[in-house]
């Protein structure tokens, strides 16, 4: 592990191997602008395709795959720990599986780019070069924005 400063929070950097997550999940293509509400669009999808075969869920999560020109694509999803049957654009996906470097941001989702620095710059320091593939898994939701942990993870 090594910690990290970005801006004025300090953010620990782990390293290790990713094991694939199972998800159910929804791809789209979006840019930063339509981020927000592009997840908030496709974990709706998601949701009720879930409670409706009554799966074990757990966290949402979302992988980022390269684009180009601003847009990038996205598979926006839950963890399931039960089979179900893919429903509409409602799919088996995974999380990439690899060596990764991580890091975990408390506050407004808003507010991550300083994880996101943390991880380039601890890229940059190691001589590691990030596969392009990123995906963050969001914890319990929480009303207070200071009490939201997201994991950041970079496949190297």
């Amino acid at each position: 592990m090594a910690l990290v400063a970005s801006a004025s929070v300090q953010y620990v950097v782990r390293t290790g191997p990713a094991d694939p997550r199972a998800l159910a999940a929804v791809r789209a293509a979006t840019t930063r602008r339509r981020l927000s509400a592009d997840i908030i669009r496709l974990l709706d999808m998601v949701w009720p395709a879930l409670r409706e075969q009554n799966v074990r869920t757990g966290h949402n999560v979302v992988v980022y795959y390269p684009g180009e020109g601003g847009s990038f694509t996205i598979d926006a999803g839950v963890e399931v720990f039960s089979d179900f049957a893919d429903r509409g654009e409602v799919r088996h996906v995974s999380t990439p599986a690899g060596e990764m470097a991580a890091t975990v941001h408390y506050g407004e989702y808003s507010d991550m780019a300083g994880a996101y620095a943390a991880l380039e710059q601890w890229c940059r320091d190691n001589g590691r070069q990030p596969a392009g593939v990123n995906w963050e898994l969001y914890g319990d939701w929480d009303d207070d924005p200071l009490r939201r942990r997201t994991d950041i993870h970079f496949l190297l």
